[in-house]
């Protein structure tokens, strides 16, 4: 007589084997499994944090590569662009540079050639950077960073653009104006071109300051009014700034840079008063409601 394992036999139940995954169906996208007609999704391994470190590593490789990739193929399209930029820049401000080794009009297109590549492909660059770091971002995050970020380089294009086409211009012609009959002015390229990168480069941090007030005043720690009662230590602190990025002997370019941020700084703490009163708005309803609902 024959005794089947189980419960009262005394011997212990044989083990099932554990249920394997559902299949996926012929056709069917990755990542998603069939259970009769419902589709059940699988959760990005990025987000869900069951992503092995190295396969992170190698993600992170592929948006390297490929923002390496896009930034020489910007570089190589500004190659051709690059001596009307030089042109143009020599034309505004000087008339005519002067050179003064036979590499540095080499060397001066290949670096115009270099930053003009990183401006043209950098919306790409910040493209892959997002698609890399987007699984691990809140969905607050995933909504504000994005047009943070367009409205950053926005703000810094505009700010580089006011410096080539205006501020550069203007400093070099108040420079020129206190030169006598007896001197002749021979500026070298490698020279114009460094102020211009200089002064291109603090104006475009100088226009994120719009940006930088609605984010304080956006997450509490900055209102409007302390912004405008902090009036005469902003225009001290924006001579101060301007002493700093521009040129140490060149008084004339911090005058002409103080002035127009000063007007950013009064645009900012409008820019803030408008965000702290979207802020208020939403509170004051859900007061309404509170008192409504007692």
């Amino acid at each position: 007589m024959s005794v089947e394992p189980g419960r009262g036999s005394g011997l212990p139940e044989p083990r099932r084997p554990a249920a394997a995954d559902p299949p996926t169906a012929p056709g069917a996208e990755p990542g998603v499994a069939e259970t009769g007609a419902r589709r059940i999704p699988r959760p990005d391994p990025r987000e869900s944090g069951d992503m092995p470190f190295l396969d992170h590593l190698e993600a992170l490789r592929k948006v390297l590569f490929q923002s390496a990739a896009a930034c020489a193929a910007g570089g190589l399209a500004a190659w051709w662009v690059a001596p009307r930029v030089l042109d143009d820049v020599i034309r505004r401000t000087v008339g005519r540079a002067v050179v003064l080794s036979p590499l540095e009009a080499l060397n001066e297109r290949i670096k115009l050639s270099l930053v003009l590549g990183l401006v043209i492909s950098l919306p790409v660059v910040l493209q892959r950077l997002w698609s890399f770091v987007v699984p691990g971002l809140l969905g607050r995050e995933r909504r504000w960073v994005p047009g943070m970020v367009a409205a950053s380089y926005v703000l810094f294009a505009l700010g580089a653009w006011a410096a080539y086409g205006y501020l550069v211009p203007l400093v070099m012609h108040v420079l020129g104006s206190f030169m006598t009959p007896a001197m002749t002015a021979q500026i070298r390229l490698s020279e114009l071109l460094a102020f211009t990168y200089n002064m291109a480069l603090a104006c475009g941090v100088v226009f994120q300051l719009p940006l930088v007030c609605m984010l304080l005043t956006a997450i509490g720690i900055v209102t409007p009014g302390f912004l405008l009662r902090q009036w005469r230590v902003a225009i001290v602190l924006v001579f101060l700034v301007t002493a700093i990025i521009t040129p140490g002997d060149v008084v004339t370019a911090q005058i002409v840079m103080g002035v127009p941020m000063t007007l950013l700084y009064f645009v900012s703490v409008g820019l803030s008063w408008l965000v702290a009163r979207r802020r208020r708005d939403p509170d004051a309803r859900a007061g309404e409601r509170e008192v409504g609902d007692a």
